[in-house]
């Protein structure tokens, strides 16, 4: 992965040996300014970023150009956990249609990760559980089920059965549900 504008300045301060300060006076800006954006509280404005790339030696537009390339990668990020907010609401929707969640009123959207998967498991059908995937791993689902479900022992047993056969390809369900039960 490409090195943050941050990472770029701090790498080349030190470097050249040179202090905040001094790369503050460089550039003619109060060395406030640098320590804030040193430390993520300020983007740094493309003229800044100029003087800085001269005065730490970089090609003229390379610490804009890596923070477009962070404030990009933020965006996305941003972008991507709204997404999974909504599908994780979608999932407790369909949970709620179901008749599980019912002591909440509404649909709870601040539900801890390992809930939600859990009453997915309990409550989706089979054909609605691969949604589960597009947001965890297979790993964390599995033990999430080994942990709040297989665990459970017999009060699960058919449940954890279909889910060992038809979800995680387990190849001796009775085996495997038994060695995790309680």
């Amino acid at each position: 992965m490409a090195e943050s504008a941050i990472e770029i300045i701090q790498h080349k301060i030190s470097e050249l040996g040179m202090s905040q300060s001094e790369l503050a006076t460089m550039c003619g800006e109060h060395a406030q300014t640098i320590s804030a954006i040193m430390h993520g509280r300020r983007d740094i404005p493309i003229s800044l970023s100029i003087k800085m790339d001269v005065a730490l030696g970089l090609a003229k537009g390379a610490i804009a150009k890596a923070q477009t390339a962070d404030l990009v990668a933020k965006e996305i990020m941003h972008i991507r956990l709204q997404d999974i907010q909504k599908r994780k609401i979608s999932i407790l929707e369909k949970v709620k249609a179901a008749g599980g969640l019912w002591s909440y009123q509404g649909i709870p959207e601040h539900l801890d990760d390992d809930s939600i998967i859990e009453a997915a498991l309990i409550h989706l059908e089979i054909e609605d559980i691969p949604m589960l995937f597009q947001i965890w791993s297979r790993a964390h689902i599995k033990r999430v089920w080994k942990e709040r479900l297989v665990s459970q022992g017999r009060r699960m047993n058919i449940l954890n059965y279909i889910l060992a056969v038809k979800v995680f390809s387990v190849k001796h369900p009775d085996n495997y549900i038994a060695r995790y039960a309680r």
